[in-house]
């Protein structure tokens, strides 16, 4: 399944790293692309489910300090939104 192969080594993680904005402040997240791939291919059925399987991937590679997790999983949601709209224009 895509996403579940953690990088070998630091270099690995450094050419996965996409940068988001959360509370303002762009932030590197390890395997962002990946885990929403992933995510995708779970088929999680409704938003919390989505919300609930993306930090646990993105957690798997990145620290999220405990104050910022609710703005982190916005952040993920909608580029997760972003994603999937995106492939829907590509498809129509």
């Amino acid at each position: 399944m895509p996403g579940d192969k953690i990088p070998c080594c630091a270099a690995d993680a450094l050419w996965r790293i996409r940068k988001i904005r959360i509370n303002g402040m762009m932030t590197g997240i390890t395997m962002l692309n990946e885990s929403i791939a992933a995510v995708l291919d779970e088929k999680p059925a409704g938003d919390t489910a989505v919300r609930a399987a993306l930090m646990k991937r993105i957690r798997a590679c990145n620290y999220i300090p405990p104050a910022t997790e609710e703005a982190y999983t916005d952040a993920l949601m909608e580029e997760y939104n972003q994603f999937i709209k995106k492939q829907e224009e590509k498809a129509g």
